[in-house]
């Protein structure tokens, strides 16, 4: 799934170097998006698995109906915000703020052709 991931993330950047279209800035921004899609595509399938435990949870499940918990193997690592019933893997928030950083990277002077 992480190559079909970089593959449509980096769709741009690799249309950019095929065919030499833009200069490099663009290719270094093209870059930058491909970078913010591909944290952006694997926070949202992480979160989307979770959530379909707890709407659809299989019967043999013991975490079944459940949102993510601190003993969820995507909380373990980083450690985890607990907000209520659920928590907030920290890698969620240090990977949301890289990837608004490549977007702002990305798209800032978007209008400028170099």
């Amino acid at each position: 799934m992480l190559f079909i991931f970089i593959l449509i993330s980096f769709a741009a950047l690799f249309d950019d170097m095929t065919f030499r279209l833009f200069g490099k800035g663009k290719r270094i921004k093209a870059f930058f998006l491909g970078c913010a899609n591909l944290i952006a595509a694997i926070i949202v399938e992480d979160f989307a698995w979770f959530v379909n435990r707890a709407v659809l949870p299989l019967q043999d499940d013991p975490k079944g109906g459940q949102l993510m918990q601190s003993s969820d193997w995507t909380s373990m690592h980083l450690g985890a915000l607990d907000v209520g019933s659920f928590v907030v893997p920290i890698w969620y928030i240090v990977a949301v703020a890289l990837a608004a950083g490549a977007y702002y990277i990305a798209f800032s002077k978007h209008d400028n052709v170099s």
